[in-house]
C-alpha cells in the first residue's frame, strides 16, 4: 500500500453508501429480488434482480443502476433499488467487474470503461426478462456512476431516461487544480505502478478513505471515513481499497464531453448543495450543454447528503422522473 502526506489531492472516488440501520435484506412483503448474473467482456457481474408487487405476466419498465467508484451493491444501494421497485420497475441492480461478488482480473480496479459496458450489458440482460418492457429502460447513477449514465446514454439508443444524482463529469478538471508537484509526483507513482505490473508484480493498492489526513487516499473528504465505518455491518464485501491505476483512468475519464450527445433522452440532474467533492460549477457546465428534455434539481448539504440524510429526498426525486417518463 502507498502511502504519502499530500493533503492537497483530493479525488472525487465515491462509493454511494449511507449509514441505515435496516438490514441489506430488508425487503417490503410485496417485492422479490433474484439472485442474477450476466456476462460483460468475459467477465461474470453477480446483482439482484427486483421485481415489483404483481408483476407476472406484465411488461414492466425497468431500471439499470450499479456502485460509485469503490462500492458494491450491499452500500446502500439496495435502498434505492427496493424503493424503485415499490413503484412499479423492475430493478437491476450489480457489482462491478473486480468488487463485490463479481470476478475480475484485478481486485479493486475500477476500469471506468469497463464499468460503462457493464451498464450496457444490463441493458442486454433486462431484454432477456419476460416481464421487461425493451421500450422502457432508464438508468439511475451517483458520483462515479452518475458520470457513466452520462456517457452510457449518449452511445447507447436503448436508454429512455436517465437519472445522474452528483455526477463525476471531468478528470482533468481535477487534475489542473493541483499544484504542478502533486501532478509530477502522481505521474512517478503511475509510471512505477506501470513498471511493477509489467515485471509481473502486484498492482499498487491505496485505501479509500482513512482517519488520517495526511494519507495517500481516494477520497479527500473528512466525511469518508465516517461512512466506511457506518455499512461496516451490511456490506460484508466491501473493501476498503484500491489499485492505483483506477486513480489514472479515473483523471483520464471525461463522462461529461458526452452529455451533448445524448439527445433529447430525458435527463435530470442532482446537485448537492454544499458538494465538498463534486464542484456545483461542473455539473452546471455539463447540465447546461445538455439537450432538452432536462431537470435540474438541488439537495441541501455536502456530497454525501443525498445518500444519507436526505436520502429520501433523493429517492423521491428520481422515482418521480422515471415515473414521468417510463411509467
Amino acid at each position: 500500500m502507498i502511502k504519502l502526506a499530500i493533503h492537497q489531492i483530493s479525488f472525487v472516488f465515491f462509493f454511494l453508501i449511507t449509514l441505515n440501520t435496516f438490514s441489506q435484506n430488508a425487503l417490503s412483503a410485496t417485492l422479490s429480488r433474484r439472485d442474477v448474473h450476466f456476462i460483460s467482456g468475459g467477465v461474470k457481474l453477480e446483482g439482484w434482480l427486483y421485481f415489483p408487487p404483481e408483476s407476472k405476466g406484465k411488461k414492466l419498465p425497468a431500471i439499470v443502476m450499479a456502485p460509485g467508484f469503490s462500492g458494491t451493491r450491499e452500500c446502500n444501494y439496495q435502498f434505492f433499488a427496493s424503493a424503485f421497485a415499490e413503484e412499479g420497475l423492475i430493478v437491476l441492480l450489480f457489482d462491478y467487474p473486480n468488487f463485490g461478488t463479481s470476478d475480475g482480473n484485478v481486485r479493486g480496479e475500477a476500469d471506468p470503461w469497463q464499468q460503462v459496458a457493464s451498464y450496457r450489458d444490463g441493458i442486454s440482460f433486462l431484454e432477456t426478462i419476460p416481464e421487461v418492457d425493451p421500450e422502457r429502460i432508464g438508468l439511475w447513477g451517483g458520483s462515479y456512476s452518475g458520470g457513466h449514465v452520462l456517457a452510457v446514454s449518449a452511445m447507447d439508443p436503448r436508454v429512455r431516461c436517465l437519472v445522474a444524482m452528483t455526477p463525476f463529469v471531468s478528470g482533468s478538471a481535477f487534475l489542473k487544480q493541483l499544484p504542478e508537484e502533486s501532478r509530477n509526483f502522481l505521474y512517478l507513482q503511475f509510471q512505477a505502478d506501470r513498471l511493477q505490473r509489467i515485471k509481473g508484480g502486484a498492482a499498487a493498492k491505496i485505501p479509500v478513505a482513512s482517519p488520517s489526513a495526511t494519507d495517500f487516499t481516494a477520497i479527500a473528504s473528512p466525511h469518508a471515513w465516517e461512512f466506511i465505518e457506518s455499512f461496516k455491518s451490511y456490506a460484508p464485501t466491501y473493501e476498503n481499497s484500491v489499485t492505483l491505476r483506477s486513480l489514472e483512468m479515473q483523471l483520464e475519464y471525461e463522462p461529461g464531453y458526452y452529455v451533448p450527445l445524448i439527445g433529447a433522452v430525458p435527463k435530470l440532474f442532482i446537485i448537492a448543495r454544499d458538494d465538498e467533492i463534486m464542484p456545483e460549477g461542473q455539473i452546471l457546465d455539463a447540465y447546461n450543454k445538455a439537450i432538452e428534455p432536462k431537470k435540474l434539481a438541488y439537495i441541501e448539504g455536502h456530497h454525501f447528503s443525498p445518500y444519507m440524510e436526505k436520502r429520501q429526498e433523493a429517492i423521491q426525486l428520481a422515482i418521480q422522473w422515471f415515473k414521468a417518463h417510463l411509467l
